[in-house]
C-alpha cells in the first residue's frame, strides 16, 4: 500500500524524466543494432562462411538482431503506455492521477495541522487532547474533535486507496510490457523462426484444452479458431458478418449508430465508412462465445445511398493472434474467461515465433442489405 509519506514525498519532475529517458533508450538500441549489424553480420556475410559452422554464426547473429528488436519495441511500447494512459491522455489515471492526489494529499496535511492533528502512514489521525469525562462541556469539546479526526481520516485513507490502485497498475502493465525472458522474441511476428522449448509445449497444450472446454460448453466458434490457431496453417477464416449482427448485441447497436451518423448524413452516390471498431458487451446478453472467439474486431459498411434508401454490404476484419507484451495485453489471470485455465496470452503469442501455431487474417461479407434511413 502506499503511504501518506511516499505520496506526499513523490518526485513528480522525476517521474517526467523517468518517462524522457526511455526516448535515449530507443536511440542507444536503435544504435547499438546498426552498429552490430555494420561491424559484425555485415563482414560475416561478406566473408561468405559456409558449412555448418558458418550456419550457426549466422543463426546466432541474426536471434542476437531478433533481439535488440523485440526489446526496441517493447521499450517503444512502454514509451506509448506511459504517454498515452499513463500520462492521462486516455484516462485520468496513472501519472496524472498520482499527481492530482499528492495535491490533495498536501491539502489534507495542511488541514490536519492547523487543526492539531497528525496524519499517519497508514491514514490514520490522532491528536493531543485533554478532557474531563464528567465535565459535559469537554466532553462534547473532545466529541467534535474526533469527528473532526474521524472525518481527515476517511478523506485521507480514500486518496492512499486510489493511490495504491494507480501505482499496482502502473507496475502491473509494465511488467506486461516487457514480457518474460521466454516471450518477449514474440514481439516479432515472423512464423517459425525459433525453436519451440518446453514452456510452447505446455502452453500449446494449456490452449488445447481451453479449445476442448470451450466446445463442451457449445462454444463451438471459440474452439474452432482456437483449433486453427493451433494448427499453424496460417490459412485466412471467413465469417458472415450477418451471424455476428445476430450474436453481438453491441455490434448491431455500433452498424446502426454508423446508419444513423454517418450514412444518413452522406450525400446520393456510393460510399464505403471508415473501419471502425466493435466488440462483444457480455452485460448486454453478447454471446460468450464470440466474446471469447473474437473479441475486438473492425467493420465497415460499403454500398450505394438514394435519398433515404440505402443498399450495402458489412465487412469485416481481425488478424488473429494473442497481442505481444508492448501491446501491454494483460495476462489472463483469472483463467481463460470461466474455464480456469491461466494462460500469459505473450506465451500463446510465442507459439507463432516458433511455429506450433500460427496467427492468420479472419474477414467476411455480408450479403447485400437494403435499409430505410
Amino acid at each position: 500500500m502506499v503511504t501518506f509519506t511516499q505520496l506526499l514525498a513523490l518526485d513528480v519532475r522525476g517521474l517526467d524524466a523517468f518517462v524522457t529517458s526511455w526516448g535515449d533508450v530507443h536511440d542507444r538500441l536503435r544504435n547499438a543494432r546498426e552498429h552490430f549489424h555494420d561491424e559484425v553480420v555485415t563482414p560475416l556475410h561478406q566473408d561468405h562462411w559456409r558449412g555448418k559452422a558458418g550456419r550457426a554464426a549466422q543463426s546466432f547473429c541474426d536471434r542476437i538482431q531478433l533481439d535488440i528488436d523485440a526489446l526496441d519495441t517493447e521499450v517503444q511500447g512502454l514509451r506509448s503506455f506511459f504517454t498515452g494512459e499513463v500520462d492521462g491522455v486516455k484516462g485520468a489515471g496513472g501519472f496524472t492521477g498520482l499527481r492530482d492526489l499528492q495535491s490533495q494529499a498536501q491539502a489534507l496535511r495542511d488541514e490536519g495541522a492547523e487543526d492539531g492533528m497528525t496524519i499517519h502512514d497508514d491514514g490514520s489521525v490522532s491528536f493531543a487532547d485533554v478532557y474531563d469525562p464528567n465535565d459535559p462541556g469537554s466532553a462534547a469539546g473532545h466529541k467534535t474533535r474526533q469527528g473532526t479526526a474521524d472525518s481527515l481520516e476517511q478523506r485521507v485513507r480514500t486518496v492512499l486507496g486510489k493511490a495504491t490502485h494507480e501505482d499496482k497498475w502502473i507496475a502491473q502493465n509494465i511488467k506486461v510490457i516487457f514480457g518474460t525472458p521466454h516471450n518477449f522474441e514474440s514481439e516479432n511476428r515472423q512464423f517459425d523462426i525459433l525453436d519451440p522449448d518446453g514452456t510452447d509445449g505446455r502452453t500449446w497444450n494449456k490452449l488445447n484444452n481451453v479449445g476442448a472446454l470451450a466446445n463442451a460448453r457449445g462454444w463451438v466458434n471459440t474452439a474452432w479458431l482456437i483449433k486453427h490457431y493451433l494448427g499453424a496453417s496460417g490459412d485466412p477464416v471467413e465469417i458472415d458478418p450477418l451471424v455476428l449482427l445476430d450474436g453481438v448485441p453491441q455490434f448491431r447497436k455500433d452498424a446502426d449508430t454508423t446508419l444513423a451518423q454517418d450514412v444518413a448524413k452522406r450525400p446520393d452516390g456510393p460510399f464505403e465508412t471508415p473501419w471502425q471498431t466493435t466488440a462483444p458487451n457480455l452485460s448486454d446478453g453478447g454471446n460468450p462465445d464470440w466474446y471469447y472467439s473474437l473479441n475486438h474486431f473492425q467493420y465497415r459498411m460499403v454500398g450505394e445511398k438514394r435519398g433515404d434508401q440505402v443498399v450495402y454490404r458489412i465487412q469485416i476484419k481481425k488478424r488473429y493472434d494473442w497481442g505481444v507484451p508492448s501491446e501491454h495485453r494483460a495476462t489472463q489471470s483469472e483463467g481463460f474467461g470461466p474455464l480456469g485455465i491461466t494462460l500469459e496470452q505473450a506465451d500463446m503469442a510465442h507459439l507463432n515465433t516458433t511455429g506450433k501455431a500460427r496467427d492468420f487474417d479472419v474477414s467476411g461479407t455480408s450479403e447485400p442489405i437494403a435499409a430505410t434511413l
